[in-house]
């Protein structure tokens, strides 16, 4: 079958593009191609950082899917395992890529937390981060809330 080989050897090119791109911290930041996180598209080092480390992966996902390209053009009966294979390959590839990317934006961040100030685990209050957090009269809430029940009726 042609078409699987010639499919597997444009994909093959794709990824070998963007694995590339991403090893060398050169992929720019898009909406379109790369890992989807808050914490990579915070800023251009963490999105330089957690594409580093996954880039290598893509890389070889491509490198498979030339190898099974170039086997599915000739491949006949029980070849036809060696393309399945090197599909499987690449998918885990790119799982393993992303999932590894994905952890070391998230410990990046981590690493990170302190420079940006408050963060959303914060309790900031009148004293900044880390300060006490406001007082509530409780009791207070709940006479209001008592109103506003008696003030609707359904």
């Amino acid at each position: 079958m042609l078409v699987v080989g010639i499919i597997f050897l444009i994909v093959a090119a794709i990824f070998i593009v963007v694995g590339g791109l991403a090893s060398l911290r050169k992929l720019p930041g898009n909406s379109v191609v790369g890992l989807r996180l808050a914490e990579i598209r915070k800023t251009k080092e963490a999105w330089d950082n957690a594409h580093a480390v996954a880039g290598p992966f893509w890389f070889l996902a491509g490198v498979a899917l030339v190898f099974g390209g170039i086997i599915a053009l000739r491949a006949e009966g029980w070849m036809w395992l060696i393309p399945a294979l090197t599909f499987v390959v690449a998918v885990l590839a790119l799982s393993v890529g992303s999932n590894m990317g994905a952890r070391a934006a998230y410990l990046w961040d981590q690493a990170h937390k302190e420079d940006e100030g408050c963060g959303e685990s914060c309790n900031c209050g009148d004293g900044g981060c880390g300060g006490e957090a406001p007082t509530v009269d409780v009791s207070a809430a709940r006479a209001a809330a008592k109103r506003a029940d008696n003030s609707n009726p359904r």
